[in-house]
């Protein structure tokens, strides 16, 4: 256990990240952040140990004289079997984001709401889903909301904000035929509100035992190749987790953006395989058939040097039937290559 006034806190802080203090002794850097606030000890802004890391001259907050008596702190020092809990790059993330100056407060009643919303309110009045009786849908090409009717101020508030924060965010919006996506850079992402359902029995609908009825939880999901949704907590309304959403939108963009690039290697090295592969077949079929060519006209010289070697071995031969002889050799030698009119249309391999 090693015990730590204000200032020796203050010069921690000041000496190394949070993350290190965490790996340093048993306390979180959230935990440890709160506990520096408590003492009134000034905290490194963000991005100072990055200019630290680069050698950039930075300066450092003094601590604040106080007549107020701060109790020593006592911190466990953190074995070396027991390593500090990592924080997620979504965590991480989440905090930045929500320092940002975004309009993530969603309101108690709509105020100025995007022309989509009013769009999807007047759909959300009249329309209802058949397969899901109580719930009011909206229209295709517009936000993709499905909740019950007393729920629908909740979502359209919601939807409202989530729309402002993603412009502010730089994201767009856009509205298709199947489902409503947010694009941020050239990835999209398909997300909806929803209301959560319950299977209920009936016995008065012929063909059918049972039927999904709102429960009056609601979700807000994102339906992309890294699905994720939100609903309340105990602790936090789904109003209240924006930062988070927007969070898991932006690292979801990152993921998918890594996978097709992935995939885009993989294909591009796929189609370069697949043409060597169809260069080497393509050449190699040249070879078999020069090969064989070769083979071939090796075989007639062979043969046509035997017929020569026979003939003049031959014994006082027929003068005309030597010449005869003689002609089928030459026609047969690749070399010669003579023309035979009566073996015109015979194919050598034939002998």
């Amino acid at each position: 256990m090693t015990t730590l006034t204000r200032e020796e806190i203050y010069r921690l802080v000041w000496d190394a990240p949070m993350t290190d203090i965490a790996k340093k002794y048993i306390i979180s850097d959230v935990g440890f952040r709160k506990l520096c606030i408590r003492l009134d000890v000034p905290l490194p802004k963000r991005g100072y140990w990055n200019k630290v890391k680069v050698g950039q001259k930075v300066k450092q907050s003094l601590l604040p004289e106080s007549t107020k008596r701060y109790p020593s702190v006592e911190l466990e020092e953190r074995p070396p079997e027991q390593p500090a809990k990592e924080v997620s790059e979504l965590d991480l993330l989440t905090k930045k984001m929500a320092l940002e100056k975004l309009p993530f407060k969603v309101p108690e009643r709509l105020t100025r709401p995007e022309r989509v919303i009013t769009e999807a309110r007047e759909s959300l009045a009249k329309l209802t889903d058949p397969n899901f009786p109580g719930m009011a849908i909206t229209g295709k090409g517009q936000l993709d909301i499905r909740v019950s009717p007393p729920n629908v101020g909740r979502a359209l508030r919601f939807m409202d904000t989530f729309i402002k924060c993603i412009r502010a965010r730089g994201y767009l919006l856009e509205l298709a035929k199947d489902g409503t996506y947010i694009v941020i850079r050239s990835t999209k992402l398909k997300v909806n509100f929803r209301e959560r359902t319950t299977r209920f029995r009936v016995s008065n609908k012929p063909y059918q035992e049972f039927e999904w009825r709102p429960n009056g939880n609601v979700v807000f999901r994102l339906d992309a190749r890294l699905k994720s949704e939100w609903q309340d907590l105990k602790i936090k309304l789904i109003e209240e987790q924006l930062p988070g959403i927007l969070a898991k939108l932006e690292l979801a963009a990152k993921q998918e953006e890594f996978y097709l690039e992935k995939a885009r290697l993989w294909q591009e090295n796929w189609e370069r395989e697949r043409k060597a592969k169809v260069e080497f077949e393509a050449r190699q079929r040249l070879e078999i058939k020069a090969f064989k060519d070769l083979m071939k006209n090796a075989k007639h010289w062979k043969q046509a040097e035997l017929v020569r070697e026979y003939l003049a071995a031959m014994p006082d031969p027929d003068p005309q039937w030597l010449s005869w002889a003689n002609a089928k050799a030459d026609w047969l030698d690749p070399y010669n290559a003579t023309e035979d009119m009566w073996l015109r249309d015979i194919d050598k391999e034939s002998f």
